[in-house]
Formats: C-alpha cells, structure tokens, sequence
C-alpha cells in the first residue's frame, strides 16, 4: 500500500524542481525514467557511474557549496534506495502516478515523454548489462515489452515506416501508463532473478 504522505517520487520531483542547478540538470522526469531504468539492471551499478547523465550533454557536475551537492545526493540515494526495494519484491513502482501523465484531451504530458526517454537512454547506455541475461526468454520478453511500450510513448525522431506501423499496433497510451508501474518492476525482478552468478 502506497503512503501519499511519504512519497519519494513526488519529493525527488518537488526538490528537482526548486533546485539551484535546475538550469543544467535533465528535466525531473527525465532523471527520474533514467534512475528507474538503471536500478532495473540485472546487476547494480554504482552511482559513479551514472550520475553524471542526470545533467545536460556538455554540463558540468557543479554545486555552488558543499550542502547543495549533499542534498542533491540525498534526495537520490532515497530515491535510489526506495525502488530498489520494491523492485526486490516485484512491487509495482505506483507512487508514479503515471497513469496521471495525461493532459485533459488524453494526450501525453511533457511528463510521460520525459520519463519514457530517461528509461530508453539508461537501457541503451548500459546495454552491456542486459546481454547478461539475453539467455532467458522471459526477461528478454518483458525488456522487449518495456522498450517498444516507452517507445510509443517517446518515439524516436527518425523513425521508418515499419516502425511507426508497429507502435500503432500497440495499447493505447492510456492503458500504457496503466500498466508501467507493474511492467517496470516485473522486468526488474525478472533480470535481478535471472542475472548469471558471479563466477
């Protein structure tokens, strides 16, 4: 059961937005989509080394003091910290509240564009980690899933026919954003369960 008085998406958002570095950071849901999708790995990877994709392309890592950067770190280890553990017991990640990602035409917010391109740039970044589980059918089933559902969602600029004939075949937006906060912990189960052991 979700606690609406306690919720870290919101607060990581919320504090994102009222940031001093907002300027030169990604868009909160962005950030927001990219941690996600990094903590979904079927291994963890430290934060060192993908901090630095939460600031915009040719930005450098920068705080004015010392407080500012250990809040900033704070408010993403909590984050970090929170959907780890319910990734760990195939929780869905509801606190999203993705499925209010829709303007009031029932069109996509700036919201579900912006955490659908986080989630789809960690997974190419880091493609390397999912080859570890290449061999299981189920997880590669649900990465699968994941990536042509977000990619109805944030489609990618240069896009073929083909390619736009078969995001048309897919759910609605809607029915989408429904079912995100389960698919993204299911995957993340999945390829933690079915990440190889270390030899």
């Amino acid at each position: 059961m979700s606690d609406h008085l306690n919720n870290v998406f919101i607060d990581f958002i919320s504090f994102n937005e009222n940031h001093k570095q907002f300027a030169n950071l990604q868009a909160p849901y962005y950030q927001l989509g990219f941690i996600c999708s990094v903590q979904a790995l079927p291994e963890l990877v430290d934060l060192e080394q993908w901090l630095s994709y939460l600031w915009l392309d040719g930005v450098d890592i920068s705080f004015d003091n010392e407080q500012q950067a250990a809040e900033y770190a704070k408010q993403v280890l909590a984050l970090v910290s929170n959907i780890q553990n319910l990734y760990q017991q195939a929780i869905p990640l509801d606190d999203l509240n993705s499925q209010q990602w829709l303007t009031e035409q029932d069109t996509l917010s700036d919201y579900a564009i912006q955490f659908a391109s986080g989630f789809l740039v960690a997974i190419e970044l880091f493609n390397d980690h999912w080859v570890m589980v290449e061999q299981d059918f189920n997880t590669q089933n649900i990465l699968q899933t994941t990536i042509l559902l977000l990619s109805k969602l944030a489609p990618a600029e240069n896009i073929d026919q083909q390619h736009v004939e078969l995001l048309a075949q897919l759910p609605e937006p809607v029915e989408i954003l429904r079912i995100l906060p389960q698919l993204l912990s299911n995957l993340a189960y999945s390829a933690a369960q079915n990440a190889p052991a270390d030899l």
